[in-house]
């Protein structure tokens, strides 16, 4: 059985490799895939392999990025991570990354695992890795399309809960009503609440609006919303409110270029500054310091591991291109590209956008989502504004609905996004908004023109 299971390593890394060489897939089709889906007992028994066991992030948004900046304070700490750094939160992903770590007589060497999966994924994820950390970052109505919606997530997330034993820990966004009232009375004995308590932080959001409590169903209450359906908040049916974290963020500077802030934790203060602006990094930053403190991570090496992280893929990176910067932020629901666009908009001039924008985008959905997003901020404050791809024109009718005046609508994606460069006086900014395919084929050109390392 091992020399078949050998053997299935062999071929699958042999066949991804002869893949990528003659470009028939761009990588779509990595190493693991031919596992995941032929054995995939294969995989599970190279994760039981890491020495110090695997930590697992779910939820709509924050998943991978969490992850990255985790991995870091873990390199920072002397350990070898294994981290699935694409952020398809699929179960082929949780394959690649051990499969593609593993040498040929199927020994993998690895301290940690970090693994994102999907929502709806959970459930097969602590099985196939039994994990010291399950950390859940948020459950976004607007991004869940899992049957039932936030409310069959949770329920399907309960057997996970009852499956869990004292030795694990739970960190939870204490933030999220949604996340939080799903589950609080079936949880194992070891809970762990993480969010951002600062009063600068309250906006006004629709989706407030649509969050009832999960014992009585009364509408829910704010305090303050910090983002999206996230804050401070009370039932004022029931009196249940929102968990005292023990892991938060105070003092938020969230800048155009970096953010700042301090990490409150049970083992002190941690003043942080990171190279990501936008409040969504600093939420991926919190949660991927409370996984840190849990695995007994000193404070002062944590700190440094989220100040020399770099962005992830996609998310937040900035590329120097003849002078010019393009800024690339990967959105997939109204919450990721409000916050692309929030972002964006701390900058003190009119910003430079270009849209990347496919019809088929994750889950096979449409791109109708993007008239939920409130995109009337941007009519004030840019100075150009480009649309491109499969779902340009739906993307540009949205922006001329918004009042915003679009500059040019492109069919070709790597087209658009040249013109946009060329257009982009020496030394300002393009904000670069894509789509996860769209955004994985920028990334794809760019790194074939050493753009990207």
């Amino acid at each position: 059985m091992r020399f078949l299971r050998l053997a299935a390593l062999a071929i699958d890394k042999s066949l991804s490799r002869t893949a990528d060489a003659f470009e028939f897939t761009r990588g779509r089709v990595p190493p693991g895939s031919l596992i995941a889906s032929v054995w995939p007992r294969v995989a599970i028994d190279l994760a039981r392999q890491l020495k110090r066991g695997s930590i697992v992030f779910s939820g709509v948004n924050g998943k991978t990025a969490s992850g990255h900046f985790l991995a870091n304070i873990l390199r920072q700490a002397g350990h070898e991570p294994l981290h699935t750094a694409l952020g398809t939160g699929s179960l082929e992903e949780f394959a690649t990354a051990l499969v593609d770590a593993a040498n040929t007589n199927g020994n993998l060497r690895a301290d940690y695992g970090i693994f994102g999966f999907d929502e709806d994924l959970l459930r097969q994820a602590v099985e196939a890795c039994a994990p010291k950390i399950v950390a859940l970052t948020n459950l976004y109505p607007d991004g869940i399309f899992f049957p039932g919606g936030a409310e069959g997530v949770t329920q399907e997330w309960q057997h996970v809960f009852a499956a869990m034993t004292p030795g694990q820990t739970l960190l939870v966004n204490a933030d999220d009503p949604t996340l939080c009232g799903g589950f609080v009375r079936t949880v194992p004995p070891r809970i762990v609440y993480f969010g951002v308590e600062d009063e600068k932080l309250r906006i006004a959001s629709r989706l407030t609006q649509y969050i009832r409590c999960h014992r009585c169903h009364t509408p829910i209450s704010y305090r303050l919303v910090s983002l999206s359906h996230l804050g401070d908040y009370r039932c004022e049916g029931c009196g249940w409110e929102r968990p005292m974290p023990t892991v938060y963020a105070i003092h938020i500077d969230a800048g155009a270029e970096e953010s700042r802030f301090r990490i409150i934790t049970p083992s002190g203060p941690l003043d942080v500054r990171l190279k990501i602006p936008g409040l969504p990094a600093i939420y991926n930053a919190v949660a991927a310091a409370a996984a840190a403190i849990a695995l007994g991570i000193n404070p002062a090496v944590i700190r440094k591991g989220l100040e020399t992280a770099p962005p992830s893929p996609g998310r937040g990176e900035t590329l120097t291109i003849s002078d010019r910067q393009a800024h690339l932020l990967l959105i997939k629901n109204p919450t990721s590209l409000n916050e692309s666009v929030r972002t964006a908009l701390a900058a003190s001039r009119p910003g430079r956008y270009l849209f990347l924008t496919d019809e088929a985008v994750e889950n096979g959905f449409d791109l109708s989502w993007v008239w939920e997003a409130e995109l009337e901020r941007l009519s004030a404050r840019t100075a150009s504004v480009y649309v491109a791809g499969t779902g340009a024109l739906q993307m540009a009718v949205r922006l001329k609905h918004a009042g915003v005046e679009v500059s040019g609508v492109l069919a070709d994606a790597s087209e658009a996004f040249h013109h946009a460069m060329r257009h982009t006086p020496p030394g300002e900014r393009l904000h670069v908004l894509a789509t996860d395919a769209a955004m994985f084929e920028l990334r794809q050109e760019l790194a074939a023109l050493g753009e990207i390392g």
